[in-house]
């Protein structure tokens, strides 16, 4: 039997990754004659991979995604003379690490099943009230069409007439979903690899894609020898299923052959931190106690003092260790304590800290931290005080607390930064939800001047903006040709900078402190959830609280309006039609697309309306869209607008 093998590649970046070369290298063991499809004109790294296992290689924009690499490919580049030569056609994309066993032995196992095509993994049927309703079908990243199917008049003319899909949304649905219902009306028979029947519900509103939520049960227990790059960058807080990236990540490592750095290159460097700090965890809860044998690094702990009479509490925490530390001020009279204490002290300017950091590049760690007020002239000094609590408890509560954040780093080679969790009490409560408090085009400008390779999101300001970290010391060195001026914008960029070099970042907390800190999140939502029921009505999850809030605000925001515009047309403005039911007009950007009307309402563009002190837009977009939006509105001077 001849195997004809298309492998589709994309990378923003134009990198190919090892992930791919393990993945060619074991399609390759299968297959009669391999086919790489690059959806981007080139390939500035990483090309070598693919040639080293490519029987031909193709180039191509990124026209209709994936389904249209595949279709340019069987029609055009390889052509359906050459195509029908083959016994059996295999279309794979790059959106799957593994395998984790060799693929020989899943060809081999798919052999036994008298099928005419067959998948990794799939779908069950789903409907739920309100939505679509789609069928059982293979999920495409990886799909193997057998020979009858393959030399059908069928096939053809399903990859000849597809159209070049705008949206992953439309790949999804109007192919993904279609493809398995459409060849089986047709008499054709198929499987999936992996048993997804074990996890299907008869109640098929509860069916769900599983390789997002239990990706752990399905590696393990399913015979699913790949792990789906999609989850990682997936909202996963309203299902609680985020253990499962983080397990099946540890079943890998472990328990198979697999060189999990593999996946963990590809994820640092495609994944918003935020994503990845927030899917896979990366929050260490540590106590002082440590069986761990580890040779003594080479430590230094920079402490900036920028207020008065600190030095009696700063000092409570430094005067046991024995590592390198340096006590830097840019007023001498803020280190007179200190040098009675018995500290090394340097006048260092505010505007020099940059240059000062990279002196201590050749250092395996780095500890940054800095004093606080703790004064009681502009709050009570109790407020300052556990503020200091949070930081140095948690990076610098004692040596051998030390010696566990060192373990940390000696254990786990691609973590580059730690650091404290932010204050959640008190004043600082304020600050949560604040985003990039409106900087993100500055901060972006910033960070596109430095070259940086980073995956900077308007819609997922970073987990953390630290001011207080541990650092490995070769991470300052990316620091080189970072002037003064820079120093306001390092504390938005220290865990992108880490991600350009191939790092990512995390926060340590001690156990002591995580123990409160967990209660305090938990009389917080307490306190939140009490008052949404109690001005908003009851609510089952937090889908359901975000609801009652929204329709309450939309509610309230259309009393006040005497004319309503809803901007967006997509599937938000649908999904609220119900609530604004006869808006002026349906609004879209100057110089988009747009339909003539919307169920019989007209769609303007924003330049075509008129907008007077009694118009009021609902932006019925997504969270980055809206924001795109808000920069428009405010440019042409509009403030009564809502986010739904």
């Amino acid at each position: 039997m001849k195997r004809l093998g298309i492998y589709l590649t994309y990378d923003s970046q134009k990198i190919v990754d090892g992930y791919i070369g393990h993945m060619l290298s074991e399609l390759k063991a299968c297959m009669d004659y391999l086919v790489v499809v690059c959806n981007e004109t080139e390939i500035i790294r990483g090309r070598e991979i693919l040639e080293a296992y490519a029987d031909e290689i193709f180039y191509r924009e990124n026209i209709g995604l994936d389904a249209g690499g595949f279709k340019d490919a069987l029609t055009t580049f390889v052509g359906w003379d050459r195509v029908l030569e083959f016994d059996e056609l295999v279309l794979v994309n790059d959106s799957i690490f593994g395998p984790f066993c060799p693929m020989k032995e899943i060809f081999d196992e798919m052999a036994e099943r008298p099928v005419d095509f067959w998948g990794l993994a799939g779908h069950g049927e789903y409907r739920k009230e309100g939505l679509d309703f789609f069928p059982e079908h293979i999920q495409t990243f990886f799909l193997i069409i057998r020979s009858k199917m393959l030399h059908s008049s069928p096939f053809r003319i399903y990859w000849e007439d597809m159209p070049y899909y705008a949206s992953y949304n439309q790949v999804v649905r109007e192919h993904e979903m279609q493809f398995t219902r459409h060849f089986s009306e047709l008499g054709y028979t198929y499987d999936f690899f992996a048993d997804i029947k074990a996890n299907n519900s008869e109640n098929i509103a509860n069916n769900y894609c599983q390789y997002r939520r239990i990706s752990y049960e399905l590696i393990k227990k399913y015979q699913f020898p790949f792990l789906k790059k999609q989850q990682f960058s997936d909202d996963k807080l309203e299902e609680q299923t985020q253990e499962s990236c983080y397990q099946a990540l540890n079943y890998i490592d472990q328990e198979t052959e697999y060189d999990v750095k593999l996946i963990w290159n590809n994820l640092i460097r495609t994944l918003d931190p935020t994503d990845l700090q927030k899917n896979l965890h990366l929050q260490y809860i540590i106590s002082s106690e440590s069986e761990y044998e580890m040779k003594r690094s080479n430590i230094v702990i920079l402490v900036f003092i920028s207020y008065e009479k600190t030095a009696e509490y700063v000092s409570e925490y430094l005067k046991e260790l024995d590592f390198c530390i340096k006590i830097i001020a840019q007023d001498r009279r803020l280190l007179n304590d200190y040098e009675t204490y018995g500290f090394e002290c340097e006048l260092v300017p505010q505007e020099d800290r940059i240059k000062y950091f990279r002196k201590f590049s050749d250092y395996d760690l780095v500890c940054i931290i800095n004093d606080a007020d703790l004064s009681s002239e502009q709050q009570p000094n109790y407020i300052g005080k556990s503020y200091f609590f949070s930081v140095w408890s948690n990076l610098l509560k004692e040596k051998n607390y030390i010696l566990r954040i060192q373990e940390l780093f000696d254990t786990k080679p691609q973590l580059g930064i730690l650091t404290c969790p932010y204050p959640n009490f008190g004043k600082y409560f304020g600050d949560l939800g604040k985003g990039w408090e409106g900087r993100f085009q500055e901060i972006c400008e910033a960070a596109r001047k430095k070259t940086l390779t980073f995956q900077l999101s308007e819609d997922k300001p970073p987990f953390a903006r630290p001011r207080d970290l541990w650092i490995r010391g070769n991470l300052l060195n990316s620091l080189e040709g970072w002037e003064a001026a820079d120093f306001e914008y390092l504390s938005w960029l220290w865990i992108y900078l880490a991600q350009d070099s191939g790092y990512y970042s995390g926060i340590v907390e001690s156990a002591e402190y995580a123990a409160m800190d967990v209660i305090n999140m938990r009389c917080y939502l307490e306190e939140i959830a009490g008052v949404v029921r109690q001005q908003y009505g009851n609510f089952t999850d937090l889908i359901e609280l975000k609801k009652q809030i929204s329709q309450a605000s939309l509610r309230d925001f259309i009393s006040k309006c005497n004319h309503i515009y809803v901007y967006g047309t997509g599937i938000f403005a649908r999904k609220y039609k119900a609530l604004i039911p006869n808006p002026e007009a349906y609004v879209v950007s100057d110089g988009q697309a747009k339909l003539k009307e919307l169920d019989g309402i007209p769609v303007r563009y924003l330049s075509e309306l008129e907008i007077t002190d009694d118009c009021g837009l609902v932006l019925c977009l997504n969270k980055k869209g809206q924001m795109q939006v808000i920069e428009q509105l405010k440019k042409r001077g509009i403030e009564n607008y809502l986010c739904i």
